[in-house]
């Protein structure tokens, strides 16, 4: 059974009380946060100085408050802020730090925080921040938690709350075998995200009894489809087309493939939750299309609270800072024993962005929803299970057979796709 995030979340979503609302004044207005820590400068640590009471569970929350991120930052902090007024755990300590958006004001910021004797470290943000600070923290045995979903810096007690596009591909692909799919073309940018994402689409297909019969690979920044689709489309030998893109891209694709014939429900198109960026209750082509999403069970919450106290509607990165604190909560009553193996506990944990654990390797499970396209909005077809299935790797025991090839020379990809040495990622997304 899954572990609660702190006494405020099982209040919250499990009893419907409002006891951890922040407290009002007579007139109405909220009186504000009991957890207000302004971001420490390198500078304001000494050797006499005592960061957090002797007691506490420790936490340092290294974000972009400055510089080229500080907008997401800002927001971040924000939704953790909010988290620590929920969970009301006397016995959490969080401290935030700014990392002036880059990998020197990371590192400094953890030595800061490490100083202060921080015991887990939340964020960053960035992956090359996450990549400053690996080595130190792993060397103080302080794990991270941090919000980057680039594969090249997770593991080696480097986690990741954010949304993994292996994860979405995996249930999306499932999704799709369950409505009696079996053929797969895959359409990408020419990147290594659009490999990754090729890569998941292989793996999954073949742990479904699919195959992936095609890869297309366009330039990322082109608007032009049509001669790849339509050297792709001359053989319809494929039922399901997946795109691993959003805005005026994600249509102009649909558009194309609709223009040469390509429609539901000869295909049905699958997509990741980037198309949640996208309104697409115009795009006909993409009616009856279906993509995964967070669990949306807490989400009205979250988003009028936030947008109560803040003035604004919450980017959908900052509900990973609230969960990174409610995980920090509960962590914090299981300090006695290994970090690690509670951080990795294969129950998992309940946030608001629905269940979700974390795994050795760095990479995370979140149960997801499938939605589906329609003129008149979101329809949910296909609800996030309520337990986690066995955690494997792809591709363990499946048939990887090899697809066709478009707008990319085929033994490169195959190389990518298909290497020799078996290795956690093949490619780095930046």
């Amino acid at each position: 059974m899954f572990k609660k995030l702190g006494f405020a979340i099982i209040l919250t979503f499990l009893t419907a009380c409002n006891q951890i609302l922040p407290s009002t004044s007579p007139s109405g207005q909220s009186q504000g946060f009991r957890f207000r820590y302004n971001p420490f400068e390198v500078t304001d640590y000494n050797e006499d100085m005592e960061y957090y009471s002797k007691d506490s569970f420790k936490v340092a929350m290294l974000l972009p408050l400055s510089g080229k991120a500080s907008t997401f930052g800002k927001g971040l902090q924000n939704a953790a802020m909010m988290a620590l007024e929920d969970t009301n755990n006397q016995n959490l300590e969080v401290r935030f730090y700014d990392t002036k958006s880059s990998p020197e004001g990371a590192l400094n910021a953890l030595s800061t925080a490490l100083a202060g004797k921080a015991e887990l470290v939340l964020g960053p943000l960035m992956s090359d921040e996450v990549s400053a600070i690996s080595y130190q923290a792993k060397s103080k045995g302080v794990p991270i938690i941090s919000f980057s979903t680039a594969p090249h810096v997770l593991g080696n007690g480097v986690y990741t709350l954010g949304l993994l596009a292996d994860e979405q591909i995996k249930r999306i692909v499932s999704y799709a075998a369950v409505q009696n799919r079996h053929k797969i073309a895959v359409f990408v940018p020419d990147s290594p995200a659009g490999l990754n994402a090729a890569k998941s689409a292989v793996q999954a297909a073949a742990n479904n009894s699919m195959a992936v019969t095609k890869i297309g690979f366009y330039e990322p920044s082109t608007l032009e489809f049509s001669n790849l689709v339509q050297e792709m489309a001359k053989t319809k030998d494929f039922d399901t087309v997946l795109i691993a893109e959003t805005g005026s891209r994600l249509k102009a694709i649909s558009g194309t493939f609709g223009y040469f014939d390509v429609a539901y429900p000869d295909v049905l198109f699958i997509g990741t939750s980037v198309w949640e960026n996208t309104n697409l209750t115009k795009e006909t082509t993409l009616y009856k299309g279906v993509y995964p999403v967070i669990s949306r069970v807490h989400n009205d919450y979250f988003e009028k609270k936030y947008k109560d106290l803040f003035g604004e509607v919450p980017n959908s990165l900052y509900s990973f800072a609230y969960d990174s604190i409610a995980l920090a909560s509960a962590l914090s009553r299981q300090r006695a024993g290994n970090l690690y193996s509670a951080i990795t506990n294969p129950d998992g944990y309940i946030g608001i962005n629905g269940s979700f654990r974390l795994f050795d390797d760095g990479t995370n499970e979140h149960n997801l929803n499938i939605v589906e396209v329609t003129p008149g909005g979101l329809k949910t077809v296909s609800a996030a299970p309520k337990t986690f299935g066995t955690h494997a790797d792809f591709g363990n025991s499946a048939v990887l057979m090899k697809p066709a090839i478009y707008g990319k020379d085929t033994q490169t990809v195959y190389d990518k796709l298909f290497p020799s040495v078996q290795t956690p990622s093949y490619f780095n997304i930046f």
